[in-house]
């Protein structure tokens, strides 16, 4: 019944398209789409994205592996990503059956609170998101983890232990917020009356060196421990917000509608903080009180978010995903409560699972392109920079440039100062012909990172529509220096050549389709297609821009398909292959 469950409500998100950073992590990443040694998995941090930033950042190899699985098993399909998504979910719900009832020793209870949990719309991303692959194979590798340690602290056997662990350290592989098992083991023991046992030591103790052990690895690899340095200034910061933090998981954890792809959470008052530590304290106090288990549940849900409350520096405010473990404890917490109601839970909690499989439902629908997923990102958080900068790219590729500059011009009254995105609004200002704002962007661009080859590629060519020469020629060189392969640095070289010829049109087409702008790049490819009318790399810059404006169909699909049959193997044909994978279906 749990499965079929969650098959029931969560069906619906399997398919759609590819989203968010799907392309970066999945189908333009070329150690899932063609392999890589076993080795540089873990080793070349690479393997993790298409995109540098990214991998300085993440580590995941397992989901790497896992996605290269995926891939060799049924192709470069998000249908087959959302099958895996949703076995995995179903399958860590049943495991999620089996570790209620050995915590509170009452079948019906735990049926009714893990039922509870599968229908809570928080999930719908993990299942919807084909790159949450990550996070719910973590899910069930950790989960798995604590129900064997479950089984050794009541029975021993060296060879749970050592299965426990190791599923541990799998799961951390997966997704870095599996680091916190070695304290959940801890819990585990005190759910058990174990408290003080040998037993829960000494698996704590193990898992704890493979938790030192993996951050050691991922620090040598990725060469950072979180997403952006450690200060005292963000320390403070995160003590601060991380009460704050917690409050929201717990809130967007529970709530059954308005969820988003991105959240915008203000810093808290002090009397806001006041409250929310008072609350915390109380909800602790009383389940203590009441339910020893139910305790264990509240501190499994606070200990499993650590990792995301800012504590160490993190790119999202809030994101769905990454409550999709700590929720667990909810679920502990509540079949803890059930067990003297257990009898009369029914038609309470039975009521509460219609509501929130309706609300998942409902929260799966904008989960099916990246245009609905935005704007209903947008609309339910005006304030997060995030939303409406990923909000700007699709209207980008609908040719709406009116549109996407007032939300990048958005993006920049809000304060956020990320480099990235002052050089795509620059260059759509440009395309405006605002270009004193657009020189003033990049300006900012620069200031906040100098070693930004786009943005020297960008501002060389502002500086060359401006008549300034020399200044585009400093720019070009700084350019080739930092990112020599970048279209648009080779854009920038051929303008100051006035070159007119159909390599210039290409480039122009590799550059807009960089930012998005599928107007821009199919003016471009046809440009080029008029020059050279046999020549592939126009052919296919075209039907990438055709992509981006619609379906995989018609022109778009011709003009990918004689690309990839018509050259060779290479980056252009390598691009071709990666818009076909990557198409809106």
């Amino acid at each position: 019944m749990i499965v079929a469950l969650a098959v029931a409500v969560h069906a619906g998100s399997v398919g759609g398209s590819f989203l968010l950073d799907d392309g970066v992590q999945i189908y333009k990443n070329r150690a899932v789409t063609r392999g890589a040694p076993l080795s540089a998995y873990f080793l070349d941090r690479g393997t993790t994205s298409s995109r540098a930033d990214y991998n300085t950042r993440i580590y995941r190899p397992l989901r790497n592996l896992a996605f290269r699985a995926v891939v060799l098993a049924a192709g470069v399909r998000k249908l087959a990503f959302g099958v895996i998504n949703l076995a995995l979910y179903a399958g860590s719900a049943l495991l999620l059956l089996v570790l209620l009832t050995r915590l509170v020793g009452e079948l019906r209870a735990a049926a009714w609170a893990t039922a509870l949990w599968v229908v809570l719309p928080v999930h719908v991303e993990a299942v919807a998101y084909a790159s949450a692959l990550g996070d719910q194979l973590s899910l069930a590798l950790e989960l798995g983890a604590i129900v064997v340690a479950v089984g050794f602290l009541e029975r021993g056997g060296t060879g749970r232990a050592v299965a426990s662990t190791a599923l541990a350290a799998a799961a951390m592989l997966a997704k870095e917020m599996a680091v916190t098992t070695p304290a959940l083991v801890l819990l585990v023991g005190v759910a058990l009356g174990q408290a003080r046992a040998r037993r829960v030591w000494g698996l704590a103790v193990a898992h704890g060196a493979i938790a030192l052990a993996y951050v050691a690895l991922r620090t040598h690899v990725v060469g950072a421990v979180g997403q952006e340095p450690i200060t005292g200034a963000t320390l403070a910061t995160g003590l601060r917000d991380a009460p704050w933090l917690l409050a929201h998981y717990l809130w967007i954890s529970v709530a059954p509608l308005g969820h988003a792809a991105s959240y915008r959470v203000a810093p808290p008052g002090a009397l806001a903080l006041l409250l929310t530590l008072v609350g915390i304290a109380a909800a602790f106090a009383l389940a203590w009180r009441t339910r020893r288990v139910a305790a264990v549940g509240l501190a499994w849900f606070t200990v499993s978010l650590l990792p995301v409350l800012h504590l160490v520096p993190l790119w999202a405010d809030l994101a769905d995903r990454f409550a999709l473990f700590p929720s667990l404890g909810l679920a502990i917490a509540l079949a803890a409560w059930l067990v003297p109601w257990r009898r009369r839970a029914p038609l309470v909690i039975g009521a509460l699972v219609v509501v929130y499989a309706a609300a998942s439902v409902l929260e799966a629908r904008p989960w099916r392109n990246d245009g609905l997923l935005w704007r209903y990102a947008v609309d339910l958080q005006p304030n997060a920079p995030l939303a409406r900068s990923n909000l700007a790219a699709v209207l980008l590729g609908e040719g709406r440039l009116d549109e996407a500059a007032a939300q990048l011009d958005a993006v920049h009254a809000l304060g956020y100062t990320r480099a990235d995105t002052e050089v795509k609004r620059a260059y759509v200002l440009a395309r405006l012909g605002r270009r004193d704002e657009a020189a003033r962007a990049i300006a900012a661009a620069m200031r906040l990172d100098p070693d930004s080859g786009l943005g020297h590629a960008v501002a060389g060519q502002l500086a060359a529509a401006a008549g300034d020469d020399a200044a585009a020629a400093r720019e070009l060189a700084t350019a080739h220096r930092i990112a020599p392969t970048h279209p648009a640095t080779g854009l920038l070289g051929y303008t100051l050549q006035h070159a007119d010829d159909a390599r210039v049109d290409y480039l122009r087409a590799l550059e807009a389709l960089a930012f998005d702008d599928a107007d821009g790049a199919a003016a471009a490819a046809r440009a080029c297609l008029a020059r050279a009318p046999a020549q592939p790399q126009c052919a296919g810059a075209l039907g990438e821009a055709l992509t981006l404006q619609g379906p995989l169909d018609g022109e778009a699909r011709v003009r990918l398909e004689h690309c990839v049959a018509a050259l060779p193997d290479g980056p252009d044909r390598q691009r071709c292959r990666e818009a076909q994978w990557g198409a809106r279906r």
